[in-house]
């Protein structure tokens, strides 16, 4: 599916002439076009007003060079941020065991 580029395109394409759509109408439409919705969506992201995500993919610096975004001059609204110290700790923690120290 993500070998089809003029497809794919095609899938950007429609995107760009419809509403905002949630992940389930990009699943619909990347099954009724043939196409991956994932790849078609994730290219799009440097071009989109609106972009939702998870903390990690947030706040790793390797998710964003990967995903195309650049948070300077942006607006960063965190919900759920109740969570975000847990979120953080379990992406940079490490164990070690006895036997390793």
């Amino acid at each position: 599916m993500l070998r089809k580029h003029r497809v794919q395109q095609e899938f950007r394409n429609e995107v760009f002439q419809q509403r905002p759509l949630d992940i389930e109408d990009l699943a619909n439409l990347g099954r009724t076009m043939g196409t991956c919705p994932y790849y078609g969506s994730r290219s799009m992201v440097r071009r989109a007003d609106l972009v939702v995500l998870p903390y990690q993919s947030l706040l790793s610096k390797s998710s964003r060079d990967a995903l195309g975004l650049n948070l300077k001059s942006n607006i960063v609204i965190i919900d759920e941020a109740h969570n975000l110290a847990d979120s953080l700790i379990n992406m940079y923690d490490s164990k070690i065991t006895l036997s390793q120290v």
